[in-house]
């Protein structure tokens, strides 16, 4: 079993991989690539040859990670090419699940089943990663009608075969600022067709309690996925609902423990609706400001906001992104207390479900995005003439 823990020894964590590999992986070499804080990246084969203290650009891997030249993707897709191995992973360094063989789920899809990218997914409470619940996964299955639960991850396996063919891409010349993000990775691997997977590695490797802050979440998380939807725009216009992709390892959510302050939450949406409203103006039809202003009225333990609403907010954020009606950097820190918002009514929802009905309710608000679709596709082609 991989121990993950030791983050602070790249030794330690090294050692544990051999471990792991002790018994082989029928012959054929893989990669495993960790990024920690120092910034060191260790490597381990199956053949227990390792090799440690790789340099490269310090970077944040948990939870998106970082694009251009301070990415790790770039770094990690050189290894696996320059080394012929079969399969590659890109992991965190500490957090891992003991009692799950994670390495192994996460590296089976490529040697056993010939995927070509694996994403992962992990056991979360269902208050944790919300930006990932309310916008990414929503809308990345939307866009391109695959279920990656949890696109955002930090973490990515791939085949030697994706490997060349994304350090081929004319992003890392052309456009070095985005290329390398876990979203740049995700759109480009689903638009272009190629073979998925995700695997359910156990618990959450990151820091339970994410960035903290919801507006600097956004702007890292979501607005890179905006920013690759005007790059696929043939490719997402023409997909139709979703499908299930392959799926190795066992789902499920944790119970939450932490208290939400849902009444502040409220409070803070209820604030954007008197104070951005300027902004909003320019991003959301007059229909869809009177149903905000109508769910914000709302007694906290009350409040929600529709689930097509919801989706058609995120929809004309996205639109408003790639007019650049606003500066896209207030235009992210102005979705903050829409956010906040929804935040608050699936916190009421979700409050007396078990994990597997949380999970239901998520899928509930999936379809509502590509009911909603038709919505985004309008008013992508025709943002000047939309009449809502």
């Amino acid at each position: 079993m991989v121990d993950g823990g030791g983050a602070s020894s790249p030794g330690n964590f090294a050692a544990a991989l051999r471990e792991g590999f002790a018994d082989g992986l029928d012959g054929r070499a893989v990669t495993v690539l960790q990024a920690v804080a120092t910034p060191e990246m260790v490597l381990a084969d199956p053949d227990q040859n390792l090799q440690a203290a790789r340099r490269v650009p310090e970077g944040n891997l948990a939870g998106g990670g970082v694009a251009g030249d301070r990415s790790a993707l770039g770094a990690f897709l050189r290894e696996v090419d320059g080394r012929g191995a079969a399969a590659g992973a890109l992991v965190m360094g500490a957090g891992h699940d003991k009692g799950v063989d994670w390495l192994r789920l996460f590296l089976s899809p490529i040697l056993e089943n010939g995927a070509e990218f694996v994403c992962p997914t992990y056991r979360r409470a269902r208050l944790e990663g919300l930006v990932g619940t309310a916008i990414l996964y929503p809308l990345t299955r939307a866009l391109y009608g695959q279920r990656l639960r949890q696109p955002a991850g930090g973490e990515t396996a791939v085949s030697l075969e994706l490997a060349r063919h994304l350090l081929a891409d004319p992003d890392w010349q052309r456009d070095p600022q985005h290329a390398g993000s876990d979203a740049w990775l995700v759109a480009k691997v689903l638009a272009q067709g190629r073979r998925v997977s995700q695997a359910w590695l156990g618990h959450w490797p990151g820091d339970p309690s994410g960035s903290g802050d919801a507006s600097h979440a956004l702007a890292r998380l979501v607005g890179p996925v905006f920013l690759e939807m005007e790059r696929h725009v043939d490719r997402w216009q023409r997909v139709e609902g979703s499908v299930r992709v392959p799926t190795v390892g066992e789902p499920g959510a944790i119970e939450d423990s932490a208290h939400v302050d849902v009444g502040k939450l409220v409070a803070r949406f209820q604030l954007g609706l008197r104070e951005l409203d300027a902004i909003w103006g320019l991003v959301l039809p007059p229909i869809t400001l009177l149903a905000l202003r109508r769910a914000a009225a709302a007694s906290p333990e009350a409040i929600r906001i529709d689930d097509a609403l919801w989706a058609r907010v995120v929809y004309d954020f996205a639109v408003a992104h790639a007019m650049r009606v606003v500066e896209r950097g207030q235009l992210l820190r102005s979705m903050t207390p829409l956010y906040l918002g929804w935040v608050a009514g699936f916190a009421n929802e979700v409050r007396k479900l078990d994990g597997p009905a949380s999970e239901a309710r998520v899928e509930v608000l999936c379809a509502a995005f590509e009911s909603e679709k038709r919505y985004l596709i309008s008013r992508w082609r025709w943002p000047d003439s939309f009449n809502p």
